[in-house]
């Protein structure tokens, strides 16, 4: 449980890829989840609530009572652009930050259930969150 906790808190300070069906892609300054991952998702069965919430024009992470949006909060920034890779399946987004790069991707397991992929660039950590 405490490995899951600091992983994810590593992951919002780093991040993370990879490929599908019948995806677009898109880059500009704007945030386009897909209807599918839109709403709340957290982690099961951790003390403290953490996960990520998709909102229509937004990508924000939870944790515990503090939600950060990417969009709401760093839009102002000089150097603010997001790149997204969208499927029916698959969710990926890369926002760069004042040079810096945050990678995120997700794949649909079930209407209630998403895998959070490639947790801190490791091709072998994935967490499971689940819908609110």
């Amino acid at each position: 449980m405490k490995k899951i906790i600091l992983l994810f808190s590593l992951a919002i300070l780093f991040s993370c890829t990879s490929s599908d069906d019948s995806e677009s892609a898109m880059s500009d300054n704007n945030y386009n989840p897909p209807s599918w991952i839109q709403g709340v998702w957290i982690i099961p069965n951790v003390p403290v609530t953490s996960g990520f919430e998709f909102r229509d024009s937004d990508f924000c992470l939870a944790s515990g009572n503090v939600t950060t949006c990417y969009e709401q909060t760093y839009s102002q920034v000089t150097d603010f652009n997001v790149y997204e890779e969208i499927s029916n399946t698959r969710y990926l987004t890369i926002t760069t930050i004042a040079g810096s790069e945050y990678r995120y991707e997700f794949e649909k397991v079930s209407e209630n259930s998403i895998k959070w992929l490639n947790v801190n660039g490791s091709n072998n950590v994935n967490v499971t969150l689940v819908k609110q």
